[in-house]
């Protein structure tokens, strides 16, 4: 059993401190819980994490200037390299801005390398490099944008924070609803595995079925029916239960009804159904 922790993404609305309602909030962001609140000295948290990883001090302490001026409630949090930038990942980090020539990594690989430690937080490049090729490859290797330095206000920065926190958000919405969507289509084809169309061609046999799945959230199970009309007109019937409800209780009980209707189709008589089910869960 796998379990999933619930993710909600950082809206711009809590860490600019918008002012929109008194009451402190607590949101996940991937694995990490972000806390808010307009009444900062009672939450004792005052901003949002912006982690640099620049190895020019002066150009760190730049960032921090422009932030410090167009986003009071972002603090910047500064690592000379990729490997000492892990080290300053926090419950706050809301977003990675990345120089592109470091001591440890440099150019693309540097951006793979801070993608991998970042997980679900956005990374923007921040660079001195003016180069749309590289911008542009950059930006397909999963950066949410490419800036660069001496170029853009703080205000420029600000929102292009902002952009990309939220673009990375609906990504992680559409990610989310891309395997929702893919778990749907193979419950679907699961349910078509456990309720076939019964083989019946005596017009005089009227074959009726409902079926309800187990459980408050109707969550999909095991159980399964079948029906099959022989040549001498004897009508070979089977219902089974399998314990626990999912995909793999689902499966289970797909596997169990196409042997059984193989067994007697192939002619094997009912008191040998039974062993032959066995053996397949035996496999």
């Amino acid at each position: 059993v796998r379990f999933h922790r619930a993710v909600s993404w950082v809206t711009m609305a809590e860490w600019e401190g918008s002012g929109c309602g008194q009451r402190a909030r607590t949101d996940r962001y991937g694995d990490r819980i972000v806390t808010f609140s307009t009444e900062r000295e009672r939450a004792g948290i005052r901003t949002a994490e912006v982690l640099v990883v620049e190895d020019d001090a002066g150009d760190a302490l730049l960032v921090e200037e422009l932030l410090a001026d167009a986003g009071p409630n972002l603090k910047s949090v500064w690592a000379p390299t990729v490997a000492e930038a892990v080290r300053h990942l926090s419950a706050r980090t809301v977003c990675i801005l990345l120089d592109l020539g470091l001591p440890d990594s440099d150019g693309l690989e540097g951006l793979r390398r801070t993608l991998r430690i970042a997980g679900r937080i956005p990374v923007i490049v921040l660079t001195g490099r003016v180069d749309r090729d590289l911008g542009e490859a950059a930006v397909a290797e999963g950066a949410q944008d490419y800036l660069v330095k001496g170029t853009i206000s703080g205000e420029d920065l600000v929102r292009a924070i902002r952009y990309a926190v939220e673009r990375r958000r609906g990504q992680e919405t559409a990610r989310r609803l891309a395997e929702a969507e893919m778990l749907a289509a193979e419950k679907a084809r699961l349910e078509r595995g456990l309720l076939p169309r019964p083989v019946l061609s005596d017009p005089a046999i009227t074959w009726a079925t409902r079926y309800r799945p187990g459980g408050g959230r109707a969550l999909l199970g095991g159980d399964f029916f079948d029906g099959i009309e022989l040549a001498d007109g004897t009508i070979r019937v089977v219902m089974g239960d399998v314990t626990g409800h999912g995909p793999d209780e689902a499966a289970l009980g797909v596997a169990l009804r196409v042997a059984w209707r193989s067994l007697v189709v192939a002619g094997t008589p009912p008191t040998s159904v039974l062993s032959g089910l066995q053996l397949v869960l035996d496999l």
